[in-house]
């Protein structure tokens, strides 16, 4: 299974780009869509635009499964991808170029994983 080693990850299988020094893409990883099954829609829930860690801010509906999407860490929503809109099952083709959010932070990277981290909780 790839996992760029660029990226940061979460223990719910989020990927997150740094861009900047506090900004991040989110998205999610190859396991993740491959758990999910082909990807029919994806629901964010962004009634605020601060989220809290571990607030629920969406979901991503699949053959196999649902899929909760988790805040990693408090932040402010910058963006969404609107091109996910149209066609959600573009994640299964390219989970790691097709970001769901784009937001920005105070915190640091602390308490997210390395490529190697995540890599051994996959196993």
């Amino acid at each position: 299974m790839f996992i760029p080693r660029a990226l940061y990850y979460t223990k719910n299988h989020l990927w997150l780009r740094q861009i900047g020094l506090y900004d991040y893409f989110f998205g999610i990883t190859e396991f993740a869509q491959k758990e999910i099954g082909e990807i029919s829609l994806i629901e964010l829930e962004l009634n605020v635009l601060h989220m809290k860690k571990e607030m629920l801010w969406g979901n991503i509906y699949g053959l196999n499964q649902t899929f909760s999407l988790l805040a990693p860490f408090d932040c402010k929503v910058m963006a969404t991808n609107a091109i996910l809109d149209e066609n959600p099952s573009r994640i299964n083709r390219d989970p790691y170029n097709h970001w769901l959010l784009r937001v920005s932070t105070v915190a640091s990277a602390y308490g997210l994983l390395t490529s190697e981290e995540y890599s051994e909780l996959l196993k």
